[in-house]
């Protein structure tokens, strides 16, 4: 007889997170340096700032992105458990990679998650770190992995995982318009800011999910993960406005927008000092040597970068007498929640990208380079970037490359038969599909009001 207990996570979410299958492998990954940073990374950055109980971790949503998918594959496999080629990639070495994948997808997330990406050029792509984590020797993840009866080889598909398969479904569950990734996260955002906007039938999507071929003429071949065509559809449109209501209204909230905006100006001024040996001599050696590499530092340094020294930092400089008094000055009010910027939203949003182009433009004339005394924040929002139906007769090379990168697919369940597009059966999917929802706003320093209200003229602005 066997006394073989679970491990299991309490989650505010899920309920209880279970680990059974692989279970030494995944808890020995989970207990790495590399992922237990995750515990000092927030998942919203300064979303705090607005909505006061949004300290939720990465650590927490990588455990939830685990449990929707070993969900997933257990979903798939009692629906294929009598075919054979389809029940043998749900189980063995390939469903031990995609969970390996799924719960280190977040690696390479620095301090305050995405605001930090948008900083340097370096920084933009926190999956190209979370890749090279899972492969860097430098890293305890490949040891660990070894050790479990990877090959390289094993470990190279484990981190294409994250952004293309052989088996494009095994990828879907991770990297998708329909992944595991984004039902966790929209649901752990929506509980931990307050709001209801994140809600939808994350039991009903699950125990939709089956295979289809893609539909595109030249990757039939190839099976997608989808939606059971009879019971899928309602709750996957319940899903998509669950994710515009949360960018909207949460993601894209002005004032959380406002603090990322002074986080990237202080950022930007750090970088600037550290390039020239000025930044404050306290500053931690680690954190020096982030911004004078403008984030393309070593696996060591990495881990070292996390939110508890970058705000350990911030308090540093903000009494330093011997930072530049903009260094100073921000750093104070980010720790003390004080507004140094302003806002104008631009309205009606702009839907121009030229019209874009021809403000920042002016706002470059006027007051110099962007992150110094302002900030223009135009990111149109298209909840679902599959392509219109016009370009099949137009372009059906980049139609039916859209639908296999973005489209939510539905099927029978038959893996010799194509899916079919969600939008061709959802009104709504086709309404919203080509719906881009823009937010354009500008971010600057107090006292340049008057010559910001002069440059956006003849823009309608409000504040």
């Amino acid at each position: 007889m066997s006394n073989h207990r679970s491990k299991v996570f309490r989650d505010a979410i899920h309920g209880l997170i279970s680990i059974d299958d692989d279970r030494e492998l995944l808890l020995e990954l989970i207990n790495t340096p590399e992922f237990q940073r995750l515990r000092r990374i927030r998942q919203l950055g300064v979303s705090s700032l607005t909505y006061p109980n949004a300290e939720h971790t990465r650590f927490a949503h990588s455990l939830g992105v685990l449990h929707i998918v070993s969900r997933i594959l257990n979903t798939l496999r009692l629906r294929y458990a009598g075919t054979p080629q389809i029940a043998s990639r749900l189980n063995g070495n390939e469903a031990r990679k995609v969970k390996v994948a799924a719960l280190l997808h977040d690696l390479g997330h620095g301090p305050f998650s995405h605001v930090i990406e948008r900083a340097f050029s370096s920084t933009k792509a926190h999956e190209d770190r979370s890749k090279r984590m899972i492969g860097d020797p430098s890293s305890s993840i490949p040891g660990v992995l070894h050790k479990h009866g990877f090959t390289d080889g094993e470990i190279k598909e484990t981190r294409d995982l994250l952004d293309y398969h052989d088996h494009p479904f095994l990828h879907d569950m991770i990297s998708s318009s329909l992944d595991a990734d984004r039902m966790d996260y929209l649901l752990r955002d929506s509980h931990f800011t307050g709001v209801k906007y994140g809600s939808f039938d994350l039991e009903w999507i699950v125990n939709s999910f089956c295979l289809g071929r893609d539909p595109g003429p030249e990757s039939r071949d190839r099976l997608r993960l989808c939606l059971d065509h009879k019971r899928g559809q309602y709750a996957a449109e319940q899903l998509i406005m669950a994710r515009t209501h949360m960018t909207m209204q949460v993601y894209g909230h002005g004032i959380t927008r406002l603090w990322e905006a002074q986080l990237l100006m202080l950022f930007h001024e750090a970088a600037t000092l550290a390039a020239r040996g000025e930044l404050p001599p306290e500053t931690p050696a680690h954190v020096r040597r982030y911004f004078c590499e403008r984030g393309e530092v070593d696996h060591a340094t990495f881990l070292l970068f996390d939110e508890p020294s970058l705000i350990a930092t911030l308090a540093l400089w903000s009494v330093s007498g011997r930072s530049s008094p903009m260094l100073k000055d921000f750093s104070e009010s980010f720790l003390n929640r004080r507004k140094i910027l302003r806002l104008k939203q631009i309205e009606p949003p702009s839907r121009n990208p030229d019209e874009i182009v021809q403000i920042k433009r002016r706002l470059e004339e006027r007051l110099g380079p962007e992150k110094e005394q302002w900030i223009l924040d135009s990111n149109p929002f298209n909840p679902y970037k599959a392509p219109d139906e016009e370009l099949q007769t137009k372009d059906p090379e980049s139609y039916w490359e859209g639908i296999s990168r973005n489209a939510i697919l539905l099927s029978d369940g038959d893996i010799h038969r194509d899916a079919v597009p969600i939008q061709t059966n959802s009104l709504l999917f086709k309404s919203i599909g080509s719906a881009k929802m823009p937010l354009t706003r500008v971010f600057y320093r107090a006292e340049r009001d008057a010559e910001i209200t002069e440059i956006l003229t003849p823009a309608t602005v409000s504040a």
